[in-house]
């Protein structure tokens, strides 16, 4: 026997002796009547095999001490259930504090911040192609935020179409059917239809998915230009609801003196070039310019004053944004952090938040 193998050997029971000793500290109070006895003759045997280098009496002194080790250790019954239980709480508890106090994803419901940011919209789509099939199209979720649906008729009858500010309601015998626009409509206003018949189709996509950094304003201040989320906490007005997040891009520092010039944001009375962010809103294709809306900013000569403790929040989509020009600026107290990026779904926008 070489040095290594005993060596190897040596090393192993040390180890059992180790085990033996924590077991006894564990059960020598609630062990049957002699099972420590036979566990502390079984490492005395092992420790007589290590004094003396009978390599020959190892094994069967190892297998002795393991046993008693064994016949001492509690009875587990689903071990395999509990350990894996074990690993998902631990898991779960250090997301949540992860989630509560660094990194807190969002997802972005509306286009108000489009197109940035995308919030739940649709492309049109006649039929379903290879991708749109089982079990293709749950990867195609998974990855690109994508669902392709078909709106059927749930009744029969001669066919109305109602505009709405969402899209279209396809009425058919009292009962109304949702349709997005720009989905594939297959049906016009007046058609005949019976239950079951494709009335429109279309690509449904999720809106992005962001992460907000929840430190960062702790140790620095508050950018132009940068995502912002915040809470509705005391913010009146009647489409806002308390205790919910909303995601906009921040405009106003403490202290300033804004309104709006259109296209152009202004800042105690300067138009506003930059930051890049402010600039694309005003100019940029893709984008309408800050507009007069609201109750605070109705026409050129409103100017809001901010406090030492507000800001003001404004969404890139001027002509489709409830923010800060409905209901004034918010606390201090209400910011959350900058979001910094998207996480999901995989599109163009993937990636930093811009």
């Amino acid at each position: 026997m070489n040095y290594f193998e005993r060596r190897r050997i040596r090393q192993a029971l040390r180890q059992g002796l180790k085990d033996a000793q924590h077991i006894r500290n564990l059960r020598e109070d609630v062990a049957e009547s002699g099972a420590v006895e036979r566990l502390d003759e079984a490492a005395q045997q092992v420790r007589k095999v290590l004094q003396s280098g009978d390599w020959t009496k190892a094994e069967p002194a190892a297998a002795d001490l393991s046993a008693r080790i064994t016949a001492l250790t509690p009875k587990r019954p689903c071990s395999w259930l509990r350990e894996n239980l074990e690993i998902m709480v631990v898991a779960l508890a250090v997301a949540m504090a992860f989630r509560t106090y660094f990194i807190q994803p969002f997802k972005i419901p509306t286009s108000s911040m489009s197109p940035t940011l995308f919030g739940i919209h649709y492309f049109p789509q006649a039929k379903p192609d290879w991708l749109d099939r089982t079990p293709l199209r749950l990867a195609k979720w998974m990855v690109f935020g994508s669902w392709y649906m078909e709106i059927r008729s749930k009744a029969s009858g001669r066919l109305q179409i109602v505009e709405t500010n969402e899209g279209r309601l396809f009425v058919i015998n009292g009962r109304a059917h949702q349709v997005f626009a720009p989905m594939t409509e297959h049906v016009a206003d007046g058609d005949m239809v019976v239950p079951g018949q494709l009335l429109a189709s279309g690509m449904r996509v999720a809106g992005d998915h962001i992460f907000v950094n929840k430190v960062a304003w702790n140790f620095l201040r508050p950018r132009r230009g940068e995502i912002m989320v915040f809470k509705t906490d005391g913010i009146i007005h009647p489409q806002i609801k308390q205790n919910e997040h909303y995601v906009k891009r921040l405009v106003g520092l403490p202290g300033e003196t804004l309104g709006v010039i259109p296209p152009y944001l202004t800042i105690n009375g300067r138009k506003m070039t930059e930051p890049e962010s402010i600039a694309r809103v005003a100019a940029a294709r893709g984008y309408h310019g800050y507009q007069h809306m609201g109750t605070y900013l109705t026409n050129q000569n409103n100017r809001v004053q901010l406090s030492k403790e507000e800001f003001f929040a404004c969404g890139d989509n001027q002509r489709n944004s409830l923010d800060s020009r409905y209901w004034g600026p918010v606390e201090r107290a209400n910011l959350v952090g900058p979001a910094f990026l998207v996480y999901w779904p995989l599109s163009r926008r993937w990636g930093r938040a811009d």
